[in-house]
């Protein structure tokens, strides 16, 4: 996953396998390496009509600390992108990394 230009706090890595035609199997996951009040990772994947799902592995306990998830995605796979993010204390994003579309 893309780093977030000019931020040092958060590191985040993932993948996925095509299964069949009509899913995909994708795991991301999250490694605060920097303060933040939390940090994440996110995956969403979604059709030609626009229908999407998402995924996303989020800490909240400090440097050192890794999230990780997988799901099954069903009948979205048409496109899948991924982004990490630095959440701040009011539950917002304070600020996101490059998406990057895979497929």
């Amino acid at each position: 996953m893309p780093a977030i230009p000019g931020d040092n706090v958060v590191s985040a890595s993932g993948s996925y396998t095509k299964i069949g035609t009509a899913r995909v199997k994708v795991s991301v996951c999250a490694k605060q390496t920097g303060t933040a009040f939390a940090v994440g990772a996110v995956a969403w994947a979604y059709n030609s009509s626009g229908a999407s799902k998402n995924i996303g592995a989020v800490v909240l306990t400090g440097p050192g600390t890794s999230s990780c998830v997988s799901t099954t995605f069903l009948l979205y796979t048409a496109h899948l992108r991924i982004h990490a993010f630095i959440g701040g204390k009011n539950g917002a994003v304070s600020k996101t990394g490059p998406i990057l579309t895979l497929y």
